[in-house]
């Protein structure tokens, strides 16, 4: 079994041997910057862990990245296009794959991700995102400015073994969004006027679609087919027969992956369970197994041990195919916690509290699936 430390290591050169990169050092660590972050825990009056506060959550750096945007300018000229691999080949952005090893500047990159995944999804709750861009199972790709400020990327996490990643978050800061667009609407207002939300607080935006439409074949519209009206007892083609089918680079393969990797409506419900539980206020107990260092005789106890980490590893292997099995599973969680620990401790309080949650989750999961 490998070490933790060669499992990352590992997932970093898979990672990074796909990306180029410029102006980083060989360990791909920027060489202009040690800003450290200081990550505090808050207690309770009660004793309970509370949230993570990061120092670095503050830091302004508009006049930075407004430099940058100068330097970006002058540097891919007029009339050329500024997308990120001209960028990148003119040194102005860099991609770094970074993930939580505890060193001060990959707690820069991830909190700089953090800090945008948070603004730029504002649906998404703020606990959540921070949990999974921290989350050691989980890596991330920054978009790094030449000034060394990180303006976007992505949060995902890898099933080698499966041969394919999870793209959990994928965000790019405001100004760096405007590539290719203008202010200045040149389209008639008679055209679009009342068709396109133009809300307080937006910022109406236009592009031309000519250099898309150059480089895409989306304009493309190929006949339909006639094979089942000429013939209607015809049941079956070869699929690449169809127009389009083998412009699209359309393979049976990637249909037999599509539909192995595809998840049931049970499971995604069961995915989005185990998030917001992880999240919950009452849920810190739970988060992963007891220690058996910390509490010599909880095993003695408990027989069937069950905690939210394991929980969420099984339900992204999807191994609970019923209801029941992953409601069982759930609350094992509780009854260990409250067979272990008497009734009125902090500990039987939050698995009352977490279990109520879970059981509402239930209802409306049934409600729905049976109305």
């Amino acid at each position: 079994m490998s070490t933790y430390g060669e499992k990352y290591e590992s997932r970093l050169n898979a990672t990074r041997d796909a990306i180029p990169r410029q102006g980083s050092d060989s360990n791909n660590n920027i060489t202009n910057g040690g800003l450290a972050i200081n990550r505090k825990r808050v207690h309770s009056d009660d004793g309970d862990e509370g949230d993570v506060k990061d120092e670095f959550d503050d830091y302004d750096k508009e006049e930075d990245d407004d430099t940058a945007s100068k330097v970006a300018e002058e540097a891919v000229g007029n009339g050329e296009e500024k997308t990120a691999m001209v960028e990148e080949q003119q040194g102005l952005i860099r991609f770094e794959v970074v993930y939580n090893n505890s060193e001060d500047e990959s707690m820069r990159r991830l909190t700089e991700l953090k800090n945008i995944f948070q603004k730029q999804l504002p649906k998404m709750p703020k606990e959540y995102i921070a949990r999974l861009v921290y989350d050691r199972n989980h890596s991330s790709l920054a978009i790094v400015k030449s000034n060394g400020h990180v303006v976007g990327g992505i949060t995902f996490r890898l099933f080698e073994q499966r041969q394919f990643a999870e793209i959990v978050f994928c965000a790019v800061s405001s100004s760096e969004q405007v590539k290719g667009f203008t202010k200045d609407i040149t389209l008639d207002k008679r055209l679009w006027m009342g068709y396109i939300k133009d809300y307080e607080g937006g910022t109406l935006m236009q592009a031309v679609l000519e250099k898309i439409r150059a480089k895409t074949r989306s304009q493309i519209v190929y006949p339909g087919l006639n094979n089942f009206k000429q013939n209607p007892g015809l049941t079956s083609i070869d699929p690449f027969s169809i127009p389009g089918i083998v412009e699209s680079g359309w393979t049976p393969e990637m249909d037999e992956v599509s539909r192995s990797l595809a998840r049931s409506k049970l499971n995604t419900w069961q995915i989005n369970v185990v998030s917001e539980m992880l999240v919950h206020h009452s849920a810190w107990p739970f988060h992963k197994p007891v220690d058996p260092q910390e509490v010599p005789d909880y095993y003695v106890v408990v027989k069937e041990p069950m905690d939210l980490m394991t929980l969420e590893s099984n339900v992204d292997e999807n191994k609970y195919l019923t209801l029941e099995a992953f409601i069982d599973d759930t609350r094992k969680i509780f009854l260990n916690c409250k067979n272990y620990n008497g009734e009125g401790t902090r500990y039987w309080r939050c698995a009352t509290s977490l279990e109520k949650f879970f059981d509402d989750k239930v209802r409306e999961w049934k409600a729905r699936t049976t109305s």
